[in-house]
């Protein structure tokens, strides 16, 4: 509506603002879940609580730059009585961005994450979870399933199996108890000896499939696919990442590319969309694109598109099957936890809810200020959108809703990684909101304003993100490197003073020297043992060793 000829959009106006208080109260929520965590000790290197502490360590810098944000674009808002009429921006036109362009950019992404994994992760996996991924492709690269633990070190299968594998003392195998196409897609540049370029790699695909999905749903535009686009590739959340070992980008490219050939529309792509939708469901675990494509299929029922819905429920019918029974085979030895995929979600406390919340906040702290500036204005802004972002709007809120039924933290992570395979939906959600800015501000001033707030996220968030987190990571590679330079081909680790010292436990499947014991599990008579089967051929690695050299040591007492 325009206000007494003014050119002013009043509704879009409110929703700005209504979006813009939003996001203050998340941003001053955010400071005050900072102070409290610090004050009630929870960032404290005790028990399994690295969420925390990396929150309280690293993340108030960047929700007073958000709180700064938003208070500007407040006075903006207030200042723009009289919009100009360049609606360019507002309305598209021009031409798509260019394939060729687009694929310069996602090498260019590429490129930051193979840095990123040598200079800032040192070339370590850093959490357990992408350790045990890369532990089961190294299985698979010798052509098994499973690998066969030889018969002398079966005795002690708990001091040598790292967290999250699955030890079968009766059949004398281990193996990683999660869905295995990420480990498979890791196999043949673990056999390369380049395991570590995966992700960059999947990371610089995700960009160019986000540009190629943005161009199909604006195909006359040039503005607003390049702004999903940059909104994406500006992301500490995806660079870091890129850097990591995790699955997340994997399915991050999975749910893109399954977008772009949806909305390609013909035959052969419905096909081959099915086909990485079944192979999605199984690279980690299939909640990922689960809950990415449900809205998609509940839009075919509506829509009375028989074909393509009988063809996409059996399809996912059958992946989903399959994948089940290979999770209940991989995890039908584990022992003791009575964890189920059930016992993994409860009902949430409140409790749970202000963590998640906490979660949420992530997400606006990682990446352009402007783009939960956005999103929140396409969900508020009461004119109806494509049904493509609506159903991808659905997804994303689906996913976020779904993970607050998690009591846990996400525990390592990299921004809010159990919402990372929605960061596409996110990025093209928001700029389907730019036009309702331009029109409620300004082109010109929306055009300043978007590009101020992806000039903080390459300028000052990145830098300061990615320098946060070598420092952060550095000691824990150094440990790790520590352990695995010992020149005995046994090192027991006493690491039950250090934080995260079970972490050091990272055999090779097939137990590549050196061996490396849990030193905590094994009783002295076993070490003594150990002593006269490898004489002069066991070292043990001390928690003061590893402290020396930069580890950090577990809190003595609560506070």
């Amino acid at each position: 509506m325009d206000v007494a000829g003014t050119g002013i959009d009043a509704n879009g106006r409110r929703v700005v603002w209504l979006a813009l208080l939003l996001t203050g109260l998340l941003a001053t929520f955010a400071m005050v879940a900072h102070f409290w965590v610090r004050l009630v000790g929870l960032d404290r290197p005790r028990g399994l609580n690295i969420y925390f502490r990396l929150f309280a360590l690293y993340e108030l810098p960047y929700q007073l730059l958000l709180a700064g944000f938003v208070a500007g674009t407040l006075v903006l808002v207030g200042r723009s009585s009289r919009p100009d009429a360049d609606e360019a921006l507002a309305l598209g036109g021009g031409n798509s961005p260019r394939f060729v362009h687009l694929a310069f950019l996602a090498i260019a992404v590429a490129l930051v994450g193979i840095a990123t994994t040598y200079w800032v992760m040192h070339g370590l996996l850093f959490s357990m979870d992408e350790f045990t991924v890369d532990f089961q492709a190294r299985i698979f690269a010798h052509g098994d399933v499973a690998a066969r633990v030889p018969w002398p070190w079966r005795s002690i299968g708990p001091a040598l199996t790292p967290v999250f594998v699955n030890f079968d003392a009766a059949h004398g195998v281990w193996r990683s108890m999660y869905l295995p196409v990420y480990a498979a897609m890791k196999m043949p540049f673990v056999l390369l000896g380049a395991g570590e370029l995966l992700n960059p790699l999947l990371t610089g695909a995700s960009v160019l499939a986000l540009g190629l999905a943005a161009r199909r749903i604006w195909p006359d535009e040039r503005a607003r696919p390049w702004i999903a686009v940059a909104l994406l590739a500006t992301s500490s959340e995806l660079l870091v990442t890129s850097g990591s070992g995790y699955t997340m980008p994997a399915h991050l490219l999975a749910n893109l590319l399954w977008l772009w050939l949806y909305l390609r529309g013909d035959r052969w792509s419905w096909a081959l969309a099915l086909l990485v939708g079944g192979l999605a469901l199984g690279l980690h675990n299939p909640f990922p694109h689960a809950l990415f494509v449900a809205p998609f299929l509940v839009r075919l029922l509506r829509e009375r598109r028989w074909g393509r819905l009988t063809s996409g429920v059996l399809a996912y019918a059958a992946a989903s099957a399959c994948w089940l029974a290979f999770l209940l085979q991989a995890r039908s030895n584990v022992e003791g936890t009575g964890e189920t995929l059930v016992t993994l979600f409860a009902w949430p406390s409140v409790r749970t809810l202000l963590l998640h919340v906490t979660n949420l906040t992530l997400l606006l702290t990682w990446h352009a200020p402007v783009l939960g500036i956005l999103a929140l204005i396409v969900v508020l802004r009461p004119w109806k959108p494509p049904a493509v972002i609506v159903d991808l709007a659905i997804g994303a809120g689906m996913t976020l809703v779904f993970f607050s039924f998690f009591p846990s933290t996400q525990g390592h992570g990299w921004g809010y990684r159990y919402a990372f395979q929605v960061l596409g939906s996110l990025a093209l959600i928001a700029a389907e909101g730019v036009p309702v800015v331009a029109r409620a501000i300004g082109a010109s001033r929306t055009r300043a304003w978007m590009a101020t707030g992806l000039a903080l996220a390459v300028v000052v968030q990145l830098p300061l993100r990615l320098l946060q987190t070598e420092r952060f990571v550095r000691p824990f590679a150094a440990g790790a490197a520590y352990v695995r330079s010992r020149p005995e081909p046994i090192v027991i680790v006493h690491g039950s003073g250090l934080w995260y010292g079970d972490d050091l436990i990272r055999n090779d499947p097939y137990l590549t020297r050196p061996i490396v014991l849990r030193g905590a599990t094994l009783a002295p008579t076993a070490i003594s043992q150990i002593r006269r089967v490898f004489p002069g051929r066991v070292a043990e690695v001390t928690s003061d060793q590893l402290l020396r050299i930069g580890m950090t040591p577990m809190a003595s007492a609560r506070r």
